[in-house]
């Protein structure tokens, strides 16, 4: 069976046509777009080359998505070290946060999978999603040589640029005082330091007030019900005040 036979319902391809009209992609070969979401398990199942799934196309899209958030990264944060960027270009390119976006694009009903891996609700696992998003950059890249990468990186830019870019701001959101400690050993190889000022309340619900200083400055204040969280908050409050996020 060929990658013709397998697009060739015109149910599949009026939902392959809906989602690049949606999001501007315009294929000149829609066997390219739908071998992006179809899964191995599918091709095993039906006796099919596994040249037919998604893999070499993730292949190729891995590589698009890492040069195209490195490019995003290198233009936006011209002031971050090599160290930096790379730590967050991993944390942008990781499975976990390719997966979200493949959800909001709809991805867990574009993916095409063999009867026992959907019973599996594989169509919902973070990998497979992770892999379906490389393989339609892929899919993006090769559909025209001359223009592909240009229509890709366009695609990530005009869809999830906001949230490539305040990366950064979620990560320290979520772990203020790392964000904290890389800033200000940037700039002098020193750690901020956590002194905790106050307690208040009975022993069984009290509230921690802490201080975070760096060269021997005040520059965050928190205040929460253990130690540990009110060292966050005062770390985020030093980023605000910092304008580091």
């Amino acid at each position: 069976m060929s990658i013709s036979k397998i697009t060739a319902d015109e149910k599949r391809l009026e939902v392959l046509n809906n989602f690049q009209e949606k999001y501007n992609l315009n294929f000149k070969n829609i066997n390219l777009l739908n071998q992006a979401f179809i899964h191995t398990s599918y091709t095993n199942e039906n006796n099919l080359d596994i040249l037919l799934s998604y893999e070499k196309l993730e292949f190729m899209g891995d590589a698009v998505l890492k040069l195209a958030v490195s490019e995003f990264l290198y233009e936006e944060y011209k002031s971050y070290r090599e160290g930096e960027l790379t730590k967050y270009r991993a944390e942008i390119v990781s499975d976990k946060n390719i997966a979200i976006w493949a959800r909001k694009l709809d991805f867990e009903n574009l993916i095409i999978l063999g009867k026992n891996e959907k019973k599996q609700g594989g169509a919902k696992k973070e990998s497979i999603l992770a892999c379906a998003f490389e393989a339609l950059l892929g899919a993006i890249l090769l559909d025209n040589k001359q223009t592909g990468y240009k229509r890709a990186k366009n695609f990530l830019k005009e869809n999830f640029i906001e949230d490539i870019l305040n990366f950064e701001k979620k990560s320290a959101i979520i772990n203020p005082k790392a964000v904290l400690q890389e800033y200000t050993q940037g700039i002098n190889k020193k750690l901020p330091v956590y002194n905790l000022v106050k307690e208040e309340g009975e022993s069984h619900k009290k509230t921690f007030f802490v201080e975070v200083s760096f060269n021997d400055e005040v520059i965050g204040f928190g205040k929460e019900k253990s130690i540990k969280k009110a060292e966050s908050m005062a770390a985020l409050d030093a980023l605000k005040k910092l304008k580091l996020m």
